[in-house]
C-alpha cells in the first residue's frame, strides 16, 4: 500500500485538528507582511478618500456587529484611520446596536493613538433606527435636522467636526460598512440623488454583488472583506505593521493553501487506490 492509499484512510479529526492548526499559528504569530497585490477597487477607494476636500465630511454607516467583527472590525479601523491621518472630518452612525458600541471604541483607541479629538476630528451620532429612505433623504436636505444630537446627546451645533454641515453639498463621501444587503438602499435614496461617492466594505461573501456597480460606477470602490482592509492598511503605509488584517489574510491564505492540498492528495490517493483494485483484478484473471 502506498502513501496515496494510506492518506485515504486518515481520521477525519486528524484533519479538522490539522486545519486549526493551519489557522491558528498565523493568529498568533501575527505576521506583519501585508499583500503586495492590491484590488483595482480598494486602489479606487483610496483615491476616493484621498480626493475628498477637508472642509467636507465623511460619514461612516455602520450596519454590522459581533457576527462579523473579523471583517468589518478592520474595514472601520483602516479606513477611520485614513480619515484622520489626511485630517477629513467624520461622523459614524450605526444601524446596529452592538456595532455602536464596538466602533465608537475603535474610534476612541484611534484617537488616543493619533492624537485626534472627540468633536473636533470625529463624532459618533450613535445608534439609530433604520429607515433609509426618511433618514437618508432628510441628511441631505437637513443634517442638523436629523440627526440633531450626537451619542451623548450633544447637539450637533456644539461639536465642530459637524457643525457646519448642512446638507449633501457639506458631505464628501459615505462608506458603507456592512455584512448584509444595504447597497441599494444607499444608492437609491443618497449616493445615486445626490451624486456623492460611495465606498462599499462589505463581507467577502457579499462582495459578488457589488461588482456591476463598480463596473457602472455607482460605486466609487470597494474593500472585499478583511483581504481588502489588508490590501488599504499597505496603501496607507502600514504594510509591515501586525494588524488583525494582516494576521487574517495570513490565516485564511494558509487554509486555503491547505485544503487545496488536501484536496490534490485526495484525488491523487484515490486515483492509485483504483489503479491498486484494477491490477488485483488484473492478476485474477
Amino acid at each position: 500500500m502506498n502513501i496515496f492509499t494510506r492518506l485515504q484512510t486518515i481520521d477525519r479529526r486528524v484533519l479538522y485538528l490539522l486545519i486549526a492548526l493551519v489557522i491558528t499559528v498565523p493568529l498568533l504569530v501575527r505576521p506583519g507582511r501585508h499583500p503586495r497585490v492590491k484590488f483595482n477597487e480598494v486602489r479606487n477607494a483610496y483615491k476616493t478618500i484621498s480626493n475628498v476636500p477637508k472642509d467636507k465630511l465623511v460619514i461612516i454607516s455602520i450596519t454590522w456587529g459581533p457576527g462579523t467583527t473579523a471583517e468589518n472590525g478592520p474595514q472601520t479601523e483602516v479606513m477611520m484611520r485614513h480619515l484622520f491621518q489626511r485630517g477629513v472630518k467624520f461622523a459614524v452612525v450605526s444601524w446596529d446596536q452592538a456595532g455602536n458600541e464596538l466602533s465608537y471604541e475603535i474610534g476612541k483607541k484611534l484617537e488616543k493613538e493619533m492624537g485626534k479629538k472627540y468633536g473636533v476630528d470625529w463624532v459618533h451620532l450613535g445608534y439609530r433606527v433604520y429607515y433609509p429612505q426618511v433618514v437618508f433623504r432628510g441628511m441631505a436636505q437637513n443634517f442638523q435636522k436629523v440627526m440633531e444630537y450626537d451619542k451623548f446627546h450633544t447637539p450637533l451645533s456644539k461639536l465642530p467636526a459637524v457643525s457646519g454641515v448642512k446638507t449633501s453639498k457639506d458631505i464628501g463621501a459615505v462608506i458603507e460598512i456592512t455584512p448584509s444587503g444595504t447597497l441599494e438602499l444607499w444608492i437609491a435614496y443618497f449616493n445615486g440623488p445626490y451624486r456623492i461617492p460611495l465606498i462599499y466594505c462589505p463581507t467577502a461573501v457579499m462582495a459578488a454583488e457589488a461588482y456591476p456597480y463598480i463596473d457602472s460606477g455607482q460605486i466609487n470602490g470597494m474593500l472585499n472583506g478583511v483581504i481588502g482592509a489588508a490590501q488599504y492598511e499597505a496603501l496607507i503605509g502600514m504594510q509591515n505593521a501586525k494588524t488583525d488584517a494582516a494576521a487574517t489574510s495570513w490565516a485564511l491564505s494558509a487554509a486555503h493553501i491547505f485544503i487545496i492540498l488536501l484536496i490534490v492528495v485526495g484525488n491523487l490517493g484515490y486515483l492509485a487506490t483504483k489503479r491498486a483494485a484494477r491490477g488485483g483484478n488484473g492478476g485474477g484473471r
